[in-house]
């Protein structure tokens, strides 16, 4: 018998080459510590004082260009086409000069009225009346739909050119261009490995060696991906507007803003140059908000009754009694806090009852509970506030100085054109607001007090209201159109293309009124128009699609939708649309794919699940049509075509009981909804005795 072998001892040495690996590792810190300590006292810089990640893409998506014959910079064709005012500045910024440049989306631009009428040239133009000895040079480098995100690439070229002074304004367009934000993820300059690097000033200075030792390579070449920004990024931008926000999509949005203006503010600080930080004002009291969700996990049941207080509050307000309709809507907040219309609603009866604060606050809660934002929310002006006390940094509140300028603190249309673009005399209070805070601090030279009335003849005449531009009929007509008034709206675009012929979303703004007053051939004429205009805005496609499906031509339609879907494949309008088109003309399982395919792309679109649907009930599928239905219902109660769907889905089953409920719930919220009437017809049909 053999002697049993000895149980193995654990070996000392993985432990001590752990030790090892961990001291070499202190040892390691250690020195690169000690060699970041000495670059210091050295006055070795960082990169990131001087230099931006993100600046490998300014160096190649550029708004400017030199023009030697005349000894200036000017705005590049391809950059005024859709998204930047034409403007111009000197090549060599004179000896006494004071030269600024703003930077934001289309509030700052000028959006409807253009440069002329916007804040830059009215601060501008009273600065030059209050320092004649100095050459003012007012650059609006604004463009339309920027966030901060390509503000903070596009200052990196602005700061090129010598400014004193830079204004931003902006936080209306923080959630839009989704898949641009997460292209630009993937690209490698601007992973966080390289921000950590951007703080080490031994990489910068071995950086810069390196540099030295490539003359003929630009510092950002090194940084550029193997994608052209042209091609990642292009000037002008693709709205894709947040639909369903959430709750952690706004943290993330307040986060990655207030990111960004700190590397504008950090970027600046390190030219020496002066930035202005204004915070942003929006119409509160008279723009309702676009979309309204319940949270996850309510049931059905309190879903309903919000909707119903809902109703019973807009018929009390139409009656005039604001008390009635505040007590019902403070029960519906007390049950959905975060369903938007509540709060806007609310602030209606707290504004007719005189109740102003607990008015604003509504409206501002409307504003930041809206599941599509369009308007900047109160945790981006808290961000401005937050940047705007850091060194180097002025900010100038306008928010709080268009309250003060509107009754009972309501801003409204009384500044803001539409939902967002100052009126003519909100620009002029933001550029007195500017001058205000240039003067005062003394920018310029010695500290001045700001004359109110010295401003208001420096900066001329007004802007007409009466004045009348393609831009402006077509915000106009956008305007009316959100508030329900769709006469003036198909007036303001008519007036519009009278204008502009060639202003493709007018037409197409004007096709889809049209449809929905089932004028179809218009309709379709005018999506014709759009799509030769602009054959790359997909919307042009499914407007023309549903035009041609709307008259029964469901093959023609068919082939309009699958080349949208061709013209934008991340579409999930152009697959909707395809989707409807296929399931019209009885091809419901392709139709069933391209709906899918829109699902994926968008899941919170209600509609493209209603559509679903549909096309699963007509193939007599039963359980897998009312899954679509109630998941859609699940997220918003009150879809109607959902509610109907499900509705025909229990008459099929031979429930006419609760499909009558559920085609009345319709009509509650939806009076008049066709299908719904139709419904309780074939409901009534059914019970009648047989003769």
């Amino acid at each position: 018998m053999s002697a049993a072998r000895p149980a193995s001892v654990p070996s000392a040495a993985p432990r001590s080459r752990v030790k090892d690996a961990a001291i070499g590792l202190l040892v390691a810190a250690a020195i690169v510590g000690l060699v970041e300590a000495a670059l210091w006292a050295f006055g070795v810089r960082t990169l990131l004082s001087e230099r931006d990640p993100y600046e490998g893409f300014s160096s190649r998506m550029r708004a400017f260009e030199r023009d030697d014959e005349r000894g200036l910079y000017r705005t590049l064709p391809r950059a005024v086409r859709h998204s930047f005012n034409y403007q111009e500045f000197l090549a060599k910024k004179p000896a006494n000069g004071f030269r600024f440049f703003t930077i934001g989306g289309s509030s700052a631009y000028g959006f409807p009225w253009g440069a002329n009428v916007a804040f830059t040239r009215v601060l501008g133009t009273a600065l030059e009346a209050a320092f004649g000895d100095r050459k003012i040079e007012a650059v609006n480098a604004a463009a339309m739909s920027y966030g901060s995100a390509r503000l903070r690439i596009l200052a990196g070229e602005i700061l090129d050119y010598e400014p004193d002074a830079l204004i931003v304004f902006e936080g209306h367009n923080e959630f839009i261009e989704r898949r641009m934000r997460q292209e630009l993820e993937r690209v490698p300059q601007l992973r966080p490995v390289q921000a950590v690097l951007f703080r080490s000033r031994l990489y910068s200075a071995m950086s810069r060696l390196y540099e030295k030792a490539r003359p003929g390579a630009r510092p950002e070449d090194k940084d550029a991906g193997s994608r052209s920004t042209g091609e990642l990024l292009g000037l002008d931008v693709i709205r894709d507007t947040g639909i369903a926000v959430t709750e952690r999509d706004r943290g993330e949005a307040r986060r990655a803003f207030e990111e960004n203006l700190r590397a504008i503010a950090e970027t600046a600080r390190g030219k020496g140059v002066l930035l202005l930080l204004c915070t942003v004002p929006c119409n509160l009291s008279g723009w309702s908000p676009d979309q309204s969700v319940f949270p996850d996990g309510m049931g059905q049941g309190a879903r309903r009754d919000v909707l119903k207080r809902l109703a019973e509050a807009r018929r009390l307000l139409q009656a005039g009694d604001a008390t009635a309709a505040a007590a019902a809507l403070e029960r519906a907040r007390s049950v959905a806090p975060g369903y938007a219309e509540v709060h806007f609603l609310l602030g209606k009866s707290y504004e007719a009852l005189g109740r102003w604060d607990e008015a604003r606050a509504s409206y501002a809660l409307a504003r930041d509970r809206d599941a599509m934002p369009s308007r900047v929310l109160s945790a981006f002006n808290d961000a401005i506030r937050e940047v705007g006390r850091e060194r180097g940094v002025i900010l100038v509140d306008i928010e709080r100085s268009f309250e003060e300028a509107s009754p009972h603190g309501l801003v409204g249309f009384n500044l803001i054109e539409d939902y967002v673009h100052p009126t003519p005399e909100g620009h002029r209070r933001i550029a007195f607001e500017l001058y205000k805070a240039i003067l005062e601090r003394g920018l310029l030279g010695e500290k001045r007090a700001a004359d109110p009335s010295a401003f208001e003849r420096a900066a001329g005449p007004p802007a007409s209201a009466e004045a009348k531009s393609p831009a402006l009929l077509f915000n106009l007509g956008v305007v009316m159109e959100n508030k329900g008034l769709a006469d003036a709206a198909i007036e303001s675009y008519r007036a519009c293309i009278a204008l502009d012929p060639r202003h493709p979303r007018a037409h197409y703004n004007l096709g889809r009124l049209l449809h929905r007053r089932g004028r179809f051939a218009e309709a379709e004429a005018e999506h014709r128009l759009a799509v030769d205009l602009d054959p790359a805005y997909v919307m042009s496609y499914v407007g023309l699609g549903e035009a041609l499906r709307a008259e029964g031509r469901n093959d023609e339609a068919c082939r309009v939708l699958e080349r949208a879907t061709r013209v934008d494949a991340g579409s999930a309008y152009a697959w909707n649309g395809l989707g409807a088109a296929l399931a019209a003309s009885g091809r419901y399982p392709e139709a069933e794919a391209a709906l899918r395919k829109a699902i994926d792309l968008a899941p919170e679109r209600l509609d493209a699940r209603a559509n679903l649907g549909f096309a699963l009930l007509s193939q007599g599928r039963l359980v897998d049509a009312e899954a679509a239905f109630r998941a859609a219902l699940e997220s918003r109660p009150d879809h109607s075509a959902s509610r109907n769907g499900l509705a025909a889905v229990l008459a099929e089953r031979g429930d006419l009981d609760g499909a009558e409920r559920l085609f009345r719930e319709t009509l509650l919220v939806s009076p008049g909804d066709p299908y719904a009437l139709a419904g309780l017809r074939e409901i009534a049909r059914r019970r009648a005795p047989a003769r």
